[in-house]
């Protein structure tokens, strides 16, 4: 009966009272009750109130299916990653006026989310977000869930993996099921560095994405895979390779530069952790250029290729110097969080040690207590403790090390 919801829109469109467009044909309670779908009605009456309102009602029912189909399109589009074909339907969608439709606008706004969260506009995103949680309550449990899943990307989105975490667990898998879900929820773990959880949730996934025939996901999915593997302890180093390289020819083979960028980078990391620094830091140049510096995954690299040129003594303390300048500005101007990492390579380039380590202290610990960044915290508390213990604070080297023992619970232990 969408015949009614179609009268309905054109009539308070064409600034029409229920009264005005009936007269002479029905009743207004009549057109009330046809407009709410709560009546049968003849072919007849709706036929003069479509020409009344000058439309086609057989042409606007098939325009009502036709914007169905393409709002599922467009949903299609971000989870296979296809950003031209997104921005084509964006604009189709936004010109036809039945968008406005009640029965399409909670959909198109969770939609238009996740456009502006691609594009990494999250400001905007967040006040459609906000917008949609003001009438949450009445959505449909699909749409509830999908309002889950739009803002724990936003969380992530804004480095807030807790909380994206919190958000997407709370996800009733029985009432949802689009399970892209589970690969930011893979992400998310990943940073935190919660590996085993990350890999679990990856591995379902990788089936979904297999099904699917999505190649960009799984590509997506094998890599944060390969992470988990190296993540505790270093995994046998020519499987790893050979399963990157792999990952990086079909890469060229679908033309993904972007990823292709990213698993270039983690390659570059993989091989700084095992000293080959000059293997590194060329692998981290390639990345770079294949990178816009606006997008937050240069800093990343540009971090990795600060930290193997400093540990190889590959350039000058200048030059490191520059980078390390460069990188701040961007993560400033672009309000990413990596602005913390290149504030320790200034201070660590500049050998100011009393003033790097206050900063580890005050300001970069607490940063990645709050983020939970686990393997940072342990990182820098060790970086911390030893230093204590070089300068003689040995009060300070047993609270560090009481509070680290107190944070880990025993393997034991299950209460």
């Amino acid at each position: 009966m969408i015949e009614g919801k179609l009268i309905k829109f054109y009539r308070e469109k064409a600034g029409l009272t229920q009264g005005q467009l009936c007269e002479g044909i029905c009743s207004a309670t009549h057109l009330s009750k046809i407009e709410r779908e709560i009546t049968e009605y003849s072919g007849e009456i709706t036929h003069l109130l479509s020409q009344r309102l000058n439309i086609c009602l057989d042409d606007e029912f098939v325009r009502y299916h036709d914007l169905q189909q393409k709002l599922k399109l467009w949903h299609n589009t971000f989870v296979m990653q296809q950003s031209k074909e997104s921005e084509i339907l964006k604009e189709e969608i936004e010109k036809d006026t039945l968008i406005q439709l009640p029965d399409f606008q909670v959909f198109y706004q969770l939609l238009s989310a996740r456009y502006y969260l691609s594009n990494y506009q999250l400001e905007t995103a967040l006040l459609i977000i906000q917008n949609l949680q003001k009438n949450e309550s009445s959505f449909s449990p699909q749409d509830r869930n999908m309002l889950k899943h739009v803002l724990g990307m936003y969380y992530f989105h804004n480095g807030q993996y807790r909380d994206c975490i919190q958000i997407l667990t709370s996800i009733d898998q029985s009432q949802y099921n689009q399970f892209e879900y589970y690969y930011h929820l893979a992400l998310a773990y990943h940073l935190i560095h919660f590996n085993i959880i990350s890999y679990y949730y990856a591995e379902k996934v990788l089936d979904y994405f297999q099904k699917t025939l999505n190649v960009i996901r799984i590509i997506d999915t094998e890599t944060i895979m390969l992470l988990q593997l190296n993540a505790k302890e270093l995994h046998d180093f020519e499987e790893t390779k050979e399963r990157y390289e792999q990952l990086i020819r079909t890469c060229d083979t679908i033309n993904e530069i972007d990823r292709k960028s990213k698993l270039l980078n983690n390659l570059a990391f993989e091989l700084y952790r095992r000293k080959k620094y000059k293997e590194a830091s060329e692998l981290y140049k390639e990345a770079m250029k294949l990178m816009d510096e606006k997008v937050p995954h240069y800093l990343t690299a540009l971090d990795g290729y600060i930290n193997t040129c400093y540990k190889g003594k590959l350039l000058s303390n200048e030059i490191l110097l520059e980078l390390a300048h460069k990188g701040l500005k961007i993560a400033k101007s672009t309000k990413s969080y990596n602005w913390i990492f290149f504030e320790l390579h200034l201070y660590q380039l500049n050998h100011e040690e009393d003033d790097y380590y206050h900063f580890i202290e005050t300001t970069a610990l607490p940063f990645f207590r709050n983020m939970g960044f686990t393997m940072l915290i342990e990182h820098y508390e060790k970086k911390l403790f030893h230093f204590y213990n070089r300068i003689g604070a040995v009060q300070k080297a047993l609270d560090l090390a009481n509070s680290y023992i107190q944070g880990r619970k025993s393997y034991y232990d299950h209460e």
